[in-house]
C-alpha cells in the first residue's frame, strides 16, 4: 500500500493506475480517496459492479445535492470544459 498526497498523485496517475498497489491519496495529511486498481476489471461479477455504479452514483447525487448544483448544471459545466480543452489542443 502506497500513500499518495494530491499533487503526487496528479502527477503520478498513469503510474498507480496501471500498477498493482493499493494508493491512498491525502490533502493536508487527511485520507482524501482511495485508489484500488484493477487488473481485470472484468472478472468482477456482475451483481458486485452494479452495487459499486449504485454506490457510487449515490454519493455523487448526494454531494451534488448538498451542494447545491443540479445535474443539469454539472452536466453544462462538463460539456464546456471538455470543449475548451479539445480547443486548447488544437480542436482534435
Amino acid at each position: 500500500m502506497r500513500v499518495a498526497g494530491v499533487r503526487e498523485f496528479r502527477d503520478h496517475a498513469p503510474e498507480f493506475v496501471g500498477g498493482k498497489e493499493i494508493v491512498l491519496v491525502t490533502r493536508h495529511g487527511r485520507l482524501a480517496g482511495m485508489l484500488v486498481p484493477l487488473e481485470k476489471p472484468e472478472s468482477l461479477s456482475v451483481d458486485l459492479r452494479d452495487e459499486l455504479l449504485e454506490r457510487i452514483g449515490g454519493a455523487i447525487s448526494s454531494h451534488l445535492e448538498s451542494s447545491g448544483i443540479s445535474e443539469e448544471k454539472a452536466l453544462h459545466d462538463f460539456r464546456a470544459w471538455r470543449k475548451s480543452r479539445r480547443k486548447g489542443r488544437g480542436g482534435r
